[in-house]
């Protein structure tokens, strides 16, 4: 699921100036797994992989690796903690889940 005004950026330019001068550019893929969520505003850069599962919170940016099965946020994007057994009982915040399992 991608939220709306997300950036995946797979292009970008070196840091060192005379390679700027001259045009340089490089691309990089960016790979998304299964049954992933990119929340609001989020920014992915060339060269990552966002594993199975994973929520990445509005507004983050992602320039590096982010694991399977975890939330990361933040700027740059990190991952906060793993998804489990808490959000079994809770969608959101304290809003209880009302389904059996």
């Amino acid at each position: 699921m991608i939220a709306p005004n997300v950036i995946i950026s797979t292009a970008g330019h070196p840091v060192l100036p005379i390679l700027r001068e001259h045009n340089f550019v490089y691309n990089f893929p960016v790979y998304i797994g299964k049954n992933v969520w990119i929340g609001s505003g989020v920014q992915i850069l060339p060269d990552v992989t966002i594993g199975d599962n994973s929520v990445i919170g509005a507004g983050s940016v992602v320039t590096r690796d982010i694991g399977a099965n975890v939330v990361a946020y933040g700027s740059p994007c990190k991952a906060v903690r793993p998804i489990g057994e808490k959000d079994r009982k809770y969608y959101f915040k304290n809003y209880e889940l009302d389904v059996i399992e």
